[in-house]
This record gives structure tokens, C-alpha cells and sequence, in this order.
């Protein structure tokens, strides 16, 4: 199985210093994928209001010399790949989410500084993850220097839940193993049945058989992807715990961890539960949501 991408990378600017890392992120991607990197600026449309236009002419101003700097910056960097720029009045998520509908993946940094204020921990990021109609990167810091050899050093995550939407992380995770040359660590957290029996007495359950069941998802899950790309070093990592902490702890020191938009078991209601918030706010490596696009993603 291969998987095509079509369409630019987006990458959302606002001269700080988080986007900045996002722009050499992207830039990287782009050419990587021998794709042209669409620099986008999106400063915030207050809507109908009296007043002047100067302040308009200014902000518009400001966006061109945002992603002028960014295009110079890039060239610099990555003088082969093709490049334009747009400057977009509009709300920063809405105008992204507008953008990913042409994109091969929308990149943004974990924070930044006007129409992307607070990124990390206000709505653009999330708004952005949920409703993207192509892959989103949010761009993280790598992890602190007392925690970088804990997760899958220089590898990639991806998280695995036996959901068709897992199988879209899986489909760009090996993909971009293909590309960057690296080994694959395949994540599967599960938790045992909180419930109780009859007056209120434990459930008991059978660990070791259901450890083998939970194994036996990430296997079945892995098979195809595996048999086409038989060269890829790839860790299978089964273990009893939250997704979020599972596959929080494995990003330290990756190259990138993925997930899908939505999934089964651990990952349930991945963007709108902890497992998504967790890994933007505290992954050690940029984050991947993987959507599925018939128009992108090209199974073959």
C-alpha cells in the first residue's frame, strides 16, 4: 500500500517564534514530498464594524510583511521548493480549516502571537485538529533534555486501534517512513474492564488472555501495512495503560507521533477527549492528526 498526497503544505504564520518553527517544519515536509509550500497569514476579521480603514490597510500590511520574511526565510532553507503566500482576514481556525481543503496538511505551531494567539491552549489548534479536511501537524518543542531518550528516539510513533481511522495514521506514518527512512514504533494501550459483578463485587478477568486479545488488534492491524513494507523496522508496543499516557511517553525523542481523528478502545472521541489534548500540550515531538481524504489518501 502507498499513500499519494496532492495539494500543497499549508503552514499558518504570525512571525513568532513557535511558527517560525513550524515554517522550517513544513518547509522540510514540503520537500521531502517534492510538494510547494503554501505560506498562509490569517489575521482576524473583526467583522462589519464603523471605523477607519487605515487600521485594515495596517493589519493587511503587517500579514505581507509577515509572510515576506517567511518566504525569504524558506528560500534560504530550501531554496528547490516552490512557494506562495496569502494574507486571510478571516477567524485563524476557520481560515485553516478553509485552507485544508486543498492541502495536503495544514502545519501550525504549538503557540504563537496574534491571529494565532495562545495556540496551544486556546481554540485554533483544536478547531484546526477536529475539523481539518486533510492531515494537521501541530508542531511541538522537542522534549526536555531529561526525558529525550525515554520514547522511540528518531522513530515514529503511531497509535493503533484496529479503527479505520487508525488505519489512516497507519497509511501516512508508513509513508513517511518510506521518505525519511526511519523505523516505525506501532502503539496499542488498553485498559482492563472497569466494572463490578454481582453485589457489587470486582469483575474478574482473565489478564493474560486479554493481553493477548489487545495483541492480537495491533497484529491483525499491522499485517497488511507490514507485508508491503517488509524493510521498515518496526516495534510493536502492546501495553495496559491510557492512550494518551502510552503514547505520550513514546514521543519523547520521536521524529513525530500519529493518530487518527477519531477511534475505538483508548482512542474513543480522539479530538474532542484527552488523548489529542494530551499529545498537543505535552507530546515530545510534533503531532500528527491523520484525516481520511479519499481525494489524499490514495490506497493502492
Amino acid at each position: 500500500m502507498t499513500v499519494e498526497l496532492t495539494g500543497p503544505v499549508v503552514v499558518g504564520v504570525d512571525g513568532s517564534p513557535a511558527a517560525t518553527v513550524a515554517l522550517h517544519w513544513a518547509a522540510d515536509e514540503a520537500a521531502l514530498r517534492g510538494l510547494p509550500l503554501k505560506i498562509v497569514y490569517v489575521s482576524e476579521d473583526p467583522g462589519p464594524r464603523e471605523g477607519s480603514s487605515t487600521e485594515d490597510v495596517a493589519l493587511t500590511s503587517a500579514g505581507h510583511k509577515v509572510t515576506e520574511h517567511a518566504m525569504a526565510e524558506v528560500r534560504e532553507q530550501r531554496p528547490d521548493v516552490t512557494l506562495t503566500a496569502e494574507v486571510l482576514r478571516d477567524d485563524p481556525a476557520h481560515g485553516l480549516i478553509r485552507e485544508s481543503e486543498t492541502a495536503s496538511m495544514v502545519v501550525v505551531g504549538s503557540r504563537g502571537h496574534g491571529g494565532f494567539h495562545d495556540l496551544m491552549l486556546g481554540s485554533t489548534s483544536l478547531q484546526v485538529a477536529m475539523h481539518g479536511k486533510s492531515t494537521v501537524v501541530v508542531v511541538r518543542p522537542p522534549a526536555p533534555p531529561e526525558r529525550a531518550g525515554q520514547g522511540a528516539v528518531g522513530r515514529i510513533v503511531v497509535g493503533v486501534d484496529g479503527s479505520p481511522q487508525s488505519g489512516t495514521a497507519l497509511a501516512f506514518a508508513f509513508a513517511e517512513a518510506e521518505l525519511r527512512g526511519c523505523g516505525i514504533t506501532a502503539v496499542h494501550a488498553w485498559m482492563g474492564p472497569i466494572t463490578t459483578g454481582a453485589a457489587g463485587m470486582p469483575f474478574v478477568y482473565d489478564v493474560d488472555t486479554l493481553r493477548d486479545q489487545e495483541q492480537s488488534v495491533l497484529d491483525t492491524s499491522l499485517a497488511g501495512w507490514h507485508d508491503q513494507h517488509p524493510h521498515i523496522d518496526l516495534h510493536r508496543v502492546t501495553v495496559e495503560s491510557s492512550a494518551a499516557a502510552a503514547l505520550t511517553e513514546q514521543s519523547m525523542g520521536a521524529l513525530m507521533v500519529v493518530v487518527g481523528c477519531r477511534g475505538l478502545g483508548g482512542f474513543t472521541g480522539l479530538l474532542l477527549g484527552s488523548v489529542s489534548q494530551a499529545l498537543i500540550h505535552h507530546a515530545g515531538c510534533p503531532v500528527v492528526v491523520a484525516h481520511r481524504r479519499d481525494d489524499h489518501f490514495t490506497l493502492t
